[in-house]
């Protein structure tokens, strides 16, 4: 059997080279962003800023990019729509962030008309929690084919402040909604009934922006508090580190095969984002954090994991989901080679995602032999210690289907037939060739 040995830099955080760039718009001036993820969906952000005005340079590098941006600030920006700018049409491509960042960002300019629109699966996703809360700020909108999804029109306007008691844990509707807030005429608190990662506060803080952060009323929801933006931020340097995401398969990955020993540098280990080091620790697998340091407000390290001789049963609960919603497909795989009864509660915005992804993860280990029980906010994974496979794996032109089908064929006794691979690039364009490096 294979096993996987070595040192590998994972690409750049997908999420925080997303706000990087969109945030640039609150500057006037240069803002430096190193170590960035190019990617499918992060260039679909990148497009999208140039209409607005940004202007950038990207220096590809052997992992991940250099980008300089040069901004006219969020004042002038604000200027230019309500002189009556020409409507900008942005194609995010299959990025869900690009739509919903973006569409927070532009919410606040005031005479701007915006159409966003995407691919067939971004069509599919549910715009209505991004929609409707910006709209009780001020905004206007139109859907211009299916109601509560892409193509859209998005009308600027001068934003009033409001509080937000969401009913998702979803940082993508809280980025947005801060996003709005800056360009309200007063504050705007929104709280989650769990915490998610934050990301935006972090970043943003970082540049220099009020935001508060207190206890909401309900003991188990967070509070954030954006006061409007009166003025241009000061140019800045991001640094991104590694994405924990792109590591989830690499963690699942050593921890399945026995005798593999893996070290992963420079990776953001945000709280709001360590699910799968914590489910995996649970689960019996020594990862250790090496090198603990702070870039740019964000917590990073060095990750080290080491394969146990046995995986343990475990459950993940409603609470933890929102720290690693994107981790559950990486996760399901390491149920399956665990001894015993596994479970996910909680997890029904997988169905939101790329795809459906809790019936094609649950399909998938069932026609790769594994015996599952589906809810529908979740499902059982019966571990045997081992993945028959011999079966077609299913992506649906979802990277993190793509990518964890490569791991589960590696480490299954028949390899899996899957779909398709090419779709790995929306958010890690070279995981085959990393995963292979590591192959001993």
């Amino acid at each position: 059997m294979v096993l996987l040995r070595g040192t590998l830099a994972p690409p750049g955080d997908k999420s925080m080279t997303h706000r990087a760039l969109i945030f640039a718009a609150l500057v006037k001036g240069r803002v430096d962003i190193d170590g960035a993820l190019l990617s499918g969906d992060t260039k679909a952000s990148a497009l999208a800023l140039r209409k607005l005005g940004l202007s950038m340079t990207i220096e590809q590098k052997e992992r991940g990019a250099d980008i300089a941006i040069v901004s006219p600030g969020i004042m002038e920006i604000r200027r230019t729509f309500a002189a009556g700018a020409p409507a900008c049409l942005f194609d995010c491509g299959n990025s869900g962030t690009t739509m919903r960042l973006l569409s927070g960002l532009c919410a606040g300019l005031a005479g701007g008309s915006f159409v966003f629109d995407g691919d067939a699966s971004l069509r599919r996703r549910d715009m209505k929690r991004i929609l409707l809360p910006l709209s009780e700020l001020g905004a206007g909108f139109r859907y211009l084919g299916a109601e509560g999804c892409a193509p859209f029109e998005l009308k600027g306007e001068r934003l009033k402040g409001g509080d937000f008691n969401l009913l998702v844990s979803s940082a993508q509707v809280v980025t947005a909604l801060i996003l709005a807030g800056l360009s309200a005429d007063s504050p705007v608190t929104v709280s989650t009934p769990y915490v998610v990662r934050d990301h935006t506060v972090r970043a943003l803080r970082f540049m220099g922006v009020d935001i508060g952060s207190t206890n909401a009323v309900r003991q188990t929801a967070n509070a954030l508090i954006v006061r409007p933006l009166h003025g241009d931020l000061a140019p800045c340097r991001f640094s991104i580190p590694g994405d924990i995401s792109s590591c989830a398969f690499f963690l699942v990955a050593a921890a399945i095969l026995p005798g593999s020993a893996v070290t992963l540098l420079n990776v953001g280990v945000n709280p709001g984002r360590t699910l799968v080091i914590e489910v995996l620790r649970r689960m019996g697998v020594q990862i250790d954090f090496l090198n603990e340091r702070e870039v740019c407000g964000e917590p990073v390290c060095d990750l080290f994991v080491q394969a146990p001789a046995a995986l343990t049963a475990t459950d993940i609960t409603a609470e933890e989901v929102p720290s690693g919603i994107d981790e559950i497909p990486a996760l399901s795989l390491a149920f399956a080679f665990a001894a015993g009864r596994s479970t996910v509660r909680g997890a029904g915005e997988l169905k939101q995602k790329e795809s459906n992804r809790l019936k094609l993860l649950t399909d998938n280990l069932q026609g790769a032999g594994v015996a599952v029980e589906v809810y529908d906010d979740g499902f059982a994974v019966q571990g045997e210690g081992y993945l028959a496979g011999g079966g077609f794996w299913r992506t649906d032109l979802d990277h993190r289907l793509a990518m964890i089908g490569m791991v589960a064929s590696l480490a299954a006794r028949q390899p899996l037939m899957l779909e398709e691979k090419e779709s790995c690039a929306v958010s890690y364009p070279q995981f085959e060739a990393d995963l292979k490096s590591l192959l001993v």
